[in-house]
């Protein structure tokens, strides 16, 4: 029986981004998955800033980049009209204020690489059929493609393994939610006329019906729309999307040779558990909802990432592993009960039919959809960066206030322009990206804030990052600090604890419970 720190169950950008994560901290990793090749379709296009900020952690950032495409603009019209153009990335406060389109089989591609850049592959036509779990860690059986079954022990066990997940059904974890009844059409395809601009997204509604534009690669776009009632589930003609474009779409389009054809029913689902003692579950395992704003993809590799450096912090005997591993849930099931809600509030807002709704739609997007905070708000939202944990005894470790936000316990850290002592400047969040805790200590000549204790308990852990706070106004300002004091950063860029400079206790405790070796 083979033996391993971590098995993950799924090799798609979850279950990548959790092995790169762990291996990130120097963590053994056994990485399977049932398919033969990784995906060769599209799939997931969007990755909004949370998770570009997380892929610059995991060293691909500059890929992503050379190989999406930002978007510019969302068009939202009504047969030849356009309504709004509503300007993408306005108000979003990350080093990366803007979606990437980018195909899920590239993304794969990328981490894939990276992954082996670790001396790690993913082990295919392998699909996972038997979990056991004990006080010590977690037997499961594999069976392979060619019939033989192997039998494996694991300190921990992840499921990456999509919607229909084998690790989240045989722990018996339900997955509450429901299934729309409509059946909505998929199509990647070229399109001639209509003058559309390729970086922009394009949202249109006429004649009782609505169809999405997305584009992404070579000149490709993908189409959604959705088919009437009781019309069944085969995947659609090029003839049916044609018909669609043409009665509820800009006009003057012409589609052809198209690569992916598909119809799909939506579900909204949300598993009740995310972890069963030495087993845990992460993205589409974990949760599904409608692919309006395109979070699913990403919503799952921010699971990954928070997982992903608590497991390692364990595993390599660091802090108490029942505040880090039972924060898991606590801080994410909360976070991905709105995004499914949210979502589906997106999907019914503009796929619903009737002149009513039509009329509505049409007065509301005229109205608000030109005004600059509303544009920022939706935008903010769907980057994900003003994601709050609220809960969980991690985040109790850090004393948040009662109504935290950006910069607070829970919150997201915040990029900024650095300057040291050589008045030589640089970004912020390269430093905050690297695989360990990061303090940093807002302070000038008169209020030097002594850490040194610290620094030899946590060790490697912990980088101390001092800012000069009178060359650093505009940090000081970003982090909410009208005099000297400190904000501790975990290494999934959440602020863990903050203080001023006489309030070192709550850092102390932090220390002590999460960054001070177990034994």
């Amino acid at each position: 029986m083979s033996e391993h720190p971590i098995l993950i169950a799924g090799a798609g950008p979850t279950g990548l981004s959790l092995a790169i994560t762990l291996r990130r901290y120097g963590v053994p990793v056994r990485i399977i998955d049932r398919a033969t090749t990784s995906s060769a379709v599209s799939k997931a296009l969007a990755v909004w800033s949370g998770s570009l900020e997380a892929l610059e952690g995991m060293g691909v950032i500059g890929d992503f980049m050379a190989a999406g495409q930002r978007l510019h603009a969302l068009k939202v019209g009504d047969a030849g009209h356009e309504l709004a153009n509503l300007a993408v990335g306005e108000g979003i406060d990350s080093p990366y204020p803007f979606p990437l389109l980018l195909p899920q089989s590239r993304t794969e591609q990328i981490l894939g690489a990276r992954l082996s850049a670790f001396d790690t592959a993913v082990e295919r036509d392998m699909e996972l059929v038997d979990i056991a779990q004990d006080n010590d860690g977690v037997s499961a059986t594999i069976k392979h493609t060619d019939g033989c079954s192997e039998d494996v022990r694991a300190s921990y066990l992840v499921g990456c393994d999509g919607a229909r997940s084998a690790v989240r059904q045989t722990l018996g974890i339900a997955f509450d939610g429901y299934t729309e009844p409509e059946t909505f059409l998929l199509g990647d395809v070229l399109i001639d006329g209509g003058g559309l601009d390729h970086r922009s997204i394009y949202l249109w509604w006429h004649g009782g019906g609505t169809i999405a534009l997305f584009p992404f690669g070579d000149n490709v776009w993908r189409i959604f729309a959705k088919r009437g009632d009781n019309e069944g589930a085969e995947p659609p003609t090029m003839a049916e999307l044609q018909q669609h474009v043409d009665r509820h779409g800009p006009p003057g389009l012409r589609l052809h040779d198209p690569s992916w054809l598909s119809a799909f029913r939506i579900n909204e689902r949300l598993a009740a558990r995310y972890q069963v003692g030495r087993c845990f579950i992460a993205g589409d395992a974990a949760h599904i909802h409608s692919p309006a704003g395109g979070q699913g993809m990403n919503t799952g590799i921010q699971d990954a990432v928070n997982l992903g450096w608590k497991l390692a912090y364990v595993l390599n005997g660091i802090g108490d592993a029942e505040v880090l591993l039972e924060s898991y849930e606590a801080e994410r099931r909360p976070v991905v009960h709105d995004v499914v809600a949210a979502a589906a509030k997106k999907q019914h807002a503009a796929f619903g039919q009737g002149y009513l709704k039509h009329v509505i739609k049409d007065i509301a997007i005229s109205i608000f959809g030109n005004i600059p905070a509303v544009q920022r708000k939706l935008q903010v939202e769907l980057s994900e960066t003003e994601i709050v944990y609220r809960a969980g005894p991690l985040v109790a470790l850090g004393e948040p206030p009662r109504r935290p936000g950006r910069a607070d316990v829970g919150g997201r850290a915040r990029d900024a322009q650095l300057q040291d002592g050589a008045a030589a400047s640089g970004p912020l969040w390269g430093r905050l990206s690297a695989p360990r805790h990061s303090l940093l200590l807002f302070e000038d000549h008169k209020h030097p804030i002594a850490v040194n204790g610290l620094a030899q308990t946590a060790g490697e852990r912990l980088q101390v990052i001092r800012v000069d706070a009178d060359r650093n106004k505009e940090a000081c300002t970003r982090y909410n600090f009208r005099r000297p004091g400190w904000v501790l950063v975990r290494p999934d860029q959440v602020v863990a604890a903050r203080g001023g400079t006489r309030d070192l206790a709550t850092l102390h405790r932090y220390v002590d419970r999460v960054l001070r070796p177990a034994n």
